[in-house]
């Protein structure tokens, strides 16, 4: 066994007891700067038997290795981009590798889902559809899609602070002077979600919308339908009701520079709304429940709280996924320390206050087979429910 070979991200099991998971190999010295040595996507059989397949086989249409990639702007040509028909710095693109954290997916149909990045520039990345013999079925760009970037309601209006420089073209990200782009970064812990009627769900990053993100839809066959400007690293949970489902997921506004990290041309924005939102399947938002708690508290031995007032914006839903019963309730845990219970229409039902309010690891919720919510908070793992 080579010792720069890792497995990455989780295993998934489909229904007939098969395991999918993700592996890649890396260069001995340098690993993120010189290309990968492979990466493959291995099905493990019941029977113990395994197969496996390559990334580059499965990313049809992908640049090779050693094509082109642009990547983005330097800091010192600040404001982006730098001029209307500034053209960024290009690196060599590098092999297509799953993301270091992300986790792959299985539709009913067997269809085996998993997203794919340029080793070297994640600003080409794909969504790949794979068939159970682990043949590609369809490989979708994430780029081409958006145009929320310069210009538009997305940031601030071109050549005021925190916009992009006056002259730049409308729709495009300023780090790179072209249509933006989802990005599919190693510290994402998400997945692929496959909806009831088999379109594909994946949260990408965007980064020139103050460290955002975007969920993209695809239809089964691999066309784009749709995206939504989101709140960074999640899965979104799947509400069957009604014939129809509803998309449930954290929108969190962070506080930072809106394409950049220099103050003097992305002024800090301001922390907030945070939101868990609701939205239908044609990306429409249902409804949305914000935080409103403003203080920090920790439990005490003797099982009181200790509190500061310290948070006037809210706090941060601190979640990569939600949970939701069939009743359509959604759990969902807040750096404010507490788990929330949300009645549909964004109505808070209940909540409990865990052990601390700190920044919490992005860590799932999971509901048992008894309704008992299993959640996390300070290194600990709590069960809610009778």
């Amino acid at each position: 066994m080579n010792p720069r070979t890792f497995t990455v991200g989780s295993a998934v099991a489909d229904p007939q007891g098969n395991l999918y998971y993700q592996v890649v190999r890396l260069a001995p010295s340098d690993p993120w700067t010189t290309d990968v040595r492979g990466a493959w996507l291995v099905k493990v059989r019941p029977d113990g038997s395994t197969s496996m397949v390559s990334f580059s086989t499965l990313a049809v249409g992908a640049p090779a290795p050693t094509d082109l990639c642009k990547t983005h702007f330097s800091e010192a040509d600040l404001p982006w981009p730098p001029s209307p028909t500034a053209e960024p710095p290009t690196v060599p693109c590098g092999g297509q590798r799953p993301a270091i954290n992300g986790t792959p997916a299985v539709g009913l149909d067997g269809t085996v889902y998993v997203a794919s990045r340029a080793h070297r520039n994640d600003r080409y990345s794909f969504l790949l559809a794979v068939r159970p013999n682990l043949t590609p079925k369809w490989a979708a760009s994430f780029r081409g899609h958006l145009s929320d970037g310069c210009g538009t309601p997305t940031l601030p209006p071109t050549g005021a602070p925190g916009g992009c420089k006056a002259g730049a073209p409308d729709g495009v990200d300023p780090a790179t002077n072209e249509m933006p782009a989802g990005r599919i970064v190693d510290p994402g812990t998400n997945a692929p979600v496959v909806t009831p009627d088999g379109s594909i769900l994946f949260a990408t990053y965007t980064e020139y919308d103050s460290f955002r993100g975007e969920l993209f839809k695809f239809s089964p066959a691999g066309q784009f339908l749709g995206s939504y400007d989101f709140g960074l690293d999640v899965t979104p949970n799947i509400w069957t009701h009604d014939g129809t489902y509803s998309i449930i997921f954290k929108e969190n506004h962070y506080g930072f520079g809106t394409y950049c990290t220099d103050p003097t041309w992305c002024p800090a924005t301001g922390n907030g709304p945070f939101y868990v939102t609701q939205i239908s399947p044609d990306l429409t938002p249902e409804w949305k429940l914000a935080s409103t708690e403003t203080q920090s508290c920790h439990r005490n031995p003797d099982g009181t709280l200790s509190c500061v007032d310290d948070h006037p914006d809210g706090f941060e839903w601190c979640i990569n996924a939600a949970a939701v019963d069939k009743n359509g309730v959604v759990y969902a845990n807040s750096e404010d320390g507490n788990l929330y219970a949300i009645d549909q229409g964004g109505v808070q039902k209940q909540r409990i206050f865990l052990d601390q309010a700190l920044g919490a690891a992005y860590t799932p919720l999971s509901i048992g087979p008894d309704g008992k919510i299993y959640t996390q908070n300070a290194g600990h793992l709590f069960v809610i429910g009778n």
